[in-house]
C-alpha cells in the first residue's frame, strides 16, 4: 500500500511539473512578449485588458512542484536506490524555483506594475529586462526539474519492479 502511495506521488510530481512548465512556457512564449514588448506603454496596455473569470495559476501551483516532489521523495525513499539522486534533484530544483519566484521574480514584476506612476521609463525598462532574463533562466531550470521528475519516476518504477520480483 505504501509503495502504491509513493507511485501515486511520483506520478503527481511529474504531472505538477508538467502543468507548471507548460504554463511557464506559454507565459514566456505568448504573455511576456505582449506585456513587456515596449515598457512602460505595453505594461499599461496589458494591465488595461479586462480579466473576467481569471483563475490563479502561479502561486497555488508554484509551491506544489516543491511540495509534491518532497512528498514523493519521502514516500519513495525506502525503495529508491538509483532513483534517489533524481528525486532529490527534482525536490531541490522545485525548492529553488519557489524561492526565486517568491524572493526575486514576483517582487520585480510587481515593482514594475506598482512603479508605473513613480519610476522613470528607463528604470521600468531595466527592471523588465532583468525580469525577462531571470524568467528565462528559471524556465530552463524548471525544464530540467521536470526532466528529473520524469527520470525519477522511470528509474524508481524499474527498480521497484525488480524489488517486487526478487521479493516474491
Amino acid at each position: 500500500m505504501r509503495k502504491r502511495f509513493a507511485a501515486f506521488l511520483l506520478i503527481a510530481s511529474v504531472v505538477a511539473w508538467g502543468i507548471w512548465c507548460g504554463g511557464q512556457y506559454f507565459n514566456e512564449a505568448r504573455v511576456t512578449p505582449k506585456r513587456l514588448s515596449n515598457p512602460p506603454d505595453s505594461v499599461v496596455a496589458y494591465n488595461a485588458i479586462p480579466m473576467k473569470g481569471e483563475l490563479p495559476f502561479f502561486f497555488p501551483l508554484n509551491p506544489l512542484i516543491f511540495l509534491v516532489s518532497l512528498a514523493a521523495l519521502i514516500a519513495a525513499w525506502r525503495w529508491a536506490r538509483r532513483s534517489r539522486k533524481w528525486l532529490v534533484l527534482s525536490t531541490v530544483i522545485g525548492f529553488g524555483v519557489c524561492l526565486a519566484l517568491i524572493l526575486y521574480l514576483a517582487p520585480l514584476i510587481w515593482s514594475i506594475d506598482r512603479g508605473l506612476d513613480t519610476l522613470s521609463a528607463a528604470e521600468i525598462i531595466a527592471r523588465a529586462d532583468a525580469w525577462k532574463f531571470g524568467n528565462r533562466i528559471r524556465l530552463i531550470v524548471e525544464m530540467f526539474g521536470f526532466v528529473c521528475s520524469i527520470i525519477a519516476l522511470r528509474v524508481w518504477s524499474a527498480e521497484s519492479e525488480i524489488t517486487v520480483a526478487t521479493d516474491g
